[in-house]
């Protein structure tokens, strides 16, 4: 859940550092598997309308 919040605060600052501050917006999540020395991690990356989002904390691919 922390990852989680992380990642959604991420996505928050990104939207509101946006130049087109009014056409983008949040748009649901993707599941995402992340492997940990623990074990698989299961993962809901929020997406945002125009993709421009790139996490930082859990990379893509």
């Amino acid at each position: 859940m922390l990852a989680e919040r992380m990642l959604t605060a991420e996505l928050r600052h990104h939207l509101a550092s946006e130049d087109q501050a009014g056409k983008n917006h949040r748009n649901g999540s993707s599941p995402k598997k992340v492997l940990m020395p623990g074990g698989e991690l299961q993962l809901d990356v929020p997406r945002d309308r125009l993709s421009s989002f790139e996490p930082k904390r859990v990379g893509k691919h």
